[in-house]
């Protein structure tokens, strides 16, 4: 009889610690790590920061795409100023003045050269841009892609602009990063990084 309880108890302690992982591992999910369609096989973590940045842009999507002469011949993501850290000037997005609002597509500033025929991951951000009257916020982005190919680190800046609208507009933007290779890689994870710049024309 005292072994029937043993056993009892053991399968109750047992399921409860189970049931504990499982609550514990979705708040983590839930929390950190957003993974968006379309997409393949990779989590995608967005790191807005500092606090009250957040409502500056989102990412909507992220997808592995070969990188076509349109790609690799967009504008740049802002000037990289030297070689250490997220320093450099924003490129400011073009002015919105209602919805919807014209794609706009920018290539890394850092790395600064992109191949046309290599694949590529395509980050796509919803940013919004004030309405008139308000004042135009810079931002830094770092994307860092680890492939089965390698991991590539992407750098840009940007500024979201004013809109000569009287509400704020949400512009979409694609930026493409070069994963220098002509192979298709398995992307196993991507992890996008957000911070607001000292002002609209100069990072950090």
């Amino acid at each position: 009889m005292a072994e029937g309880k043993r056993r009892h108890r053991t399968i109750y302690l047992v399921t409860a610690a189970l049931m504990l992982a499982m609550i514990g591992g979705y708040a983590l999910a839930a929390t950190t790590v957003t993974t968006l369609a379309p997409g393949q096989s990779s989590n995608v973590t967005s790191t807005p920061t500092p606090g009250g940045f957040t409502t500056v842009g989102t990412i909507t999507s992220e997808q592995l795409v070969v990188l076509t002469a349109a790609m690799t011949g967009s504008a740049t993501a802002g000037t990289q100023v030297g070689t250490l850290g997220l320093d450099g000037t924003p490129t400011a997005l073009a002015v919105c003045a209602a919805a919807p609002c014209a794609v706009q597509g920018f290539k890394m500033a850092n790395p600064a050269t992109e191949t046309t025929g290599d694949y590529g991951e395509q980050i796509v951000v919803s940013v919004t841009q004030p309405a008139t009257g308000g004042a135009s916020t810079g931002f830094d982005f770092s994307i860092t892609v680890v492939a089965s190919t390698g991991t590539v680190v992407g750098q840009g800046y940007l500024a979201t602009g004013v809109s000569t609208a009287a509400t704020a507009q949400t512009v979409p933007v694609f930026l493409f990063v070069d994963l220098t290779t002509t192979t298709a890689p398995v992307i196993n994870s991507l992890s996008v990084v957000f911070n607001q710049c000292a002002s609209a024309t100069s990072c950090p």
